[in-house]
């Protein structure tokens, strides 16, 4: 349903997908690379992530950030390019720029190249945080520590910007915001996928966030 690598898609959170990156028949042809190095994104320009506007949702470039809008309320969102990493270090820097304290926006990692299957490690504007499984997707989506918890490293001023890092190992993935873990998760099966964007609104409507300064740093 999600069948474009490097698509803005979305669905209504957690019931079935509501925005079709393609029709339901497509059998779309995928061209992804996989990275050995370092990878970093200052967002100068476009380059390869998707931009443009959908009906839950639309992404765009503007003064060296990634603007993801979510116009509708309890809906989950996301873009990714098309680069595949494995184990190492992702970094990238987060800032709500509008709409409820309870939005959730993040890094999703190690997808599958349909986007159907990934991590995600996002925070929300009132300080939590959730490590979780997207499958199907995000028709299933499942929390790894049982529902978003109080983060204290979080920065939740308004156009606070929160520096998010998430380390994966061989079995482990580890969530660090503003230079502090505040989740583990082990005995994951990690492998190497997809990286990009994530946000959910809250069910009072929808928000707006900017990502900045990604970066990846494989292990070797």
């Amino acid at each position: 349903m999600l069948g474009l690598a490097l698509v803005l898609s979305g669905c209504a959170a957690p019931g079935p997908a509501s925005l079709q990156a393609s029709s339901p028949d497509a059998s779309p042809t995928v061209i992804v690379l996989t990275e050995a190095g370092p990878y970093f994104d200052r967002f100068n320009d476009a380059g390869n992530w998707l931009i443009g506007t959908a009906s839950d949702s639309a992404g765009r470039v503007e003064e060296g950030r990634y603007i993801l809008s979510i116009v509708k309320p309890s809906t989950l969102a996301w873009v990714n390019q098309q680069r595949a990493f494995g184990e190492g270090v992702y970094e990238m820097e987060a800032t709500r720029l509008s709409g409820p304290e309870a939005s959730a926006y993040g890094l999703l990692l190690m997808s599958s190249v349909d986007m159907k299957s990934f991590y995600y490690c996002m925070i929300t504007g009132d300080g939590r945080y959730d490590v979780g499984l997207c499958q199907d997707g995000c028709a299933r989506q499942e929390s790894l520590i049982g529902g978003f918890k109080p983060g204290y490293t979080i920065l939740t001023d308004d156009g606070a910007t929160n520096r998010l890092r998430v380390e994966v190992g061989q079995t482990q993935i580890t969530f660090i915001v503003n230079g502090a873990p505040i989740s583990q998760i082990d005995n994951l099966q990690t492998r190497v996928g997809l990286a990009g964007f994530i946000g959910e609104s809250a069910p009072a409507g929808g928000f707006e966030v900017a990502f900045d300064n990604l970066s990846v740093e494989t292990s070797p």
